[in-house]
């Protein structure tokens, strides 16, 4: 009873300091006391500018005290706004600004203050205003005046997210440029989401065998071991190798293996298991039990979401698992796969092809928003390889083989260190080196055979 009664005070008095605090409150943005202010954001958007309008309004109340309200832009125009998104407020026609990949923009007018990004890029925007512009209790804040354009916050990171389009080769992410998007899903996006990312390079894929399949591919980015084809987590001598999933594990970090393919494909178990044929469902099965139970690790695999081309399910997926590993103080990493590009390009499906590329961009937004709102996160994007000979011509692409090919993939990064992959080359193990130094561990991976190569 004595334990109830502490509670009922401990929140009463918590109530009380913030209502007192917001009654106190002297915070001022470009001269306007902070409770004037009304958050607007356009009535036509309930996803990423509303999220966003939301991160601000809890971040304000959290660090003042004060709760300001959220409005949609077709009520009256107020005298003090923080106009999130494109609205139709004026402001908002006022902010042209010229930005390019992880870029958005900020517009202050008197006591209006316009933020804009395409897309999910509006949350880095509400990351940027809340802790440049109300860093704490009682304080004078002043937007520069005019157009601002600016990048995201990032930070040391200490969540690593691991995006892996199978088969996608770079032309598979330019078909958002030629082929018309009337899903009945997505945000009507006509680019891969890859290209707002701050950098961009390339990766090599060939594994012992040659031209790689998705077991040796998936095992280089895994483990930093180049190894042949059909092998899972075992180098060229059958021995099993370190996965990058067990090196965050044992540095206390939380871990997660997703993919639309089924636990035991080739990229999900490279990231799971060890085997030496990635047709012998049992042994990796047997090998993904042992990982879960050692480690933890939660294996979420097998939901192909699309039926009749509307995604199902897979975004709330994402965060329900997101928000399971941000539970953990000492960080996650995840890896997770669009599967059926590659299906679909083996079958030089075109069509079903961009499905599946609209739903790995839909998966992508999602896992951008979060790193956004939290930027102690890395996210790399890559693929495991090519699939088809997707090739441009005349304005238009088109298959030229049914099978994997040697070309190289892109690698698009946001976070700390992404400056080391723009616009370079590197060989595909290059990647969880990089992620492995990054959690503090310089001896990641082949480092015999290619000693020669940098984190």
């Amino acid at each position: 009873m004595k334990k109830i009664l502490f509670l009922i005070l401990t929140c009463i008095a918590t109530l009380a300091l913030l209502s007192s605090c917001a009654l106190f409150n002297s915070s001022t943005i470009n001269g306007e006391k902070l409770s004037s202010y009304k958050i607007v954001y356009s009535a036509d958007d309930h996803d990423y500018s509303y999220r966003a309008a939301e991160y601000i309004q809890s971040s304000v109340k959290t660090r003042t005290g004060v709760e300001l309200k959220i409005v949609e832009d077709d009520q009256t125009e107020g005298e003090c706004e923080i106009i999130v998104g494109e609205t139709s407020r004026s402001a908002s026609a006022s902010l042209d600004a010229d930005c390019s990949r992880s870029e958005f923009a900020i517009l202050s007018d008197g006591t209006k203050i316009a933020l804009e990004g395409d897309y999910f890029l509006i949350a880095a925007a509400a990351y940027y205003f809340v802790e440049t512009f109300v860093p704490t209790n009682n304080y004078q804040a002043t937007v520069p005046s005019g157009v601002s354009v600016c990048e995201p916050i990032v930070k040391e990171a200490k969540n690593f997210i691991m995006l892996i389009g199978d088969g996608m080769g770079q032309n598979h992410t330019k078909l958002f440029d030629v082929l018309e998007n009337d899903v009945e899903y997505g945000d009507g996006e006509d680019i891969f989401y890859g290209y707002y990312l701050s950098a961009i390079g390339y990766s090599r894929t060939n594994s012992l065998t040659g031209t790689t399949d998705s077991a040796a591919g998936g095992t280089a980015l895994s483990s930093g071991h180049k190894t042949y084809n059909e092998h899972i987590g075992i180098d060229a001598d059958g021995n099993d190798v370190l996965l990058i999933t067990e090196l965050a594990s044992s540095l206390g970090k939380s871990t997660a293996v997703m993919s639309t393919e089924t636990k035991t494909g080739a990229t999900p178990a490279s990231f799971s298991a060890h085997a030496e044929d990635r047709d012998g469902k049992s042994a990796i099965l047997q090998s993904q039990i042992q990982l879960t139970s050692q480690y933890g690790t939660l294996i979420d695999c097998g939901y192909d979401y699309y039926t009749s081309a509307k995604l199902l399910g897979i975004e709330d997926k994402i965060r329900e698992t997101l928000d399971t590993l941000d539970n953990d103080g000492d960080g996650f990493f995840l890896m997770y796969e669009e599967a059926h590009i590659d299906k679909h390009s083996h079958n030089n499906d075109t069509e079903k092809l961009f499905l599946a590329l609209v739903r790995f961009n839909q998966a992508i937004a999602t896992f951008m928003e979060y790193a956004f709102y939290h930027p102690d996160t890395m996210v790399i994007i890559t693929a495991d390889h090519e699939t088809g000979g997707l090739t441009e011509g005349e304005g238009e692409y088109y298959f030229t083989y049914g099978d994997h090919t040697s070309a190289d993939v892109f690698v698009f990064v946001h976070g700390a260190a992404a400056e080391r992959f723009d616009g370079v080359s590197v060989e595909n193990i290059q990647i969880p080196m990089t992620v492995a130094h990054l959690m503090g561990k310089d001896d990641f991976g082949d480092r015999t055979t290619y000693s020669h190569l940098t984190e």
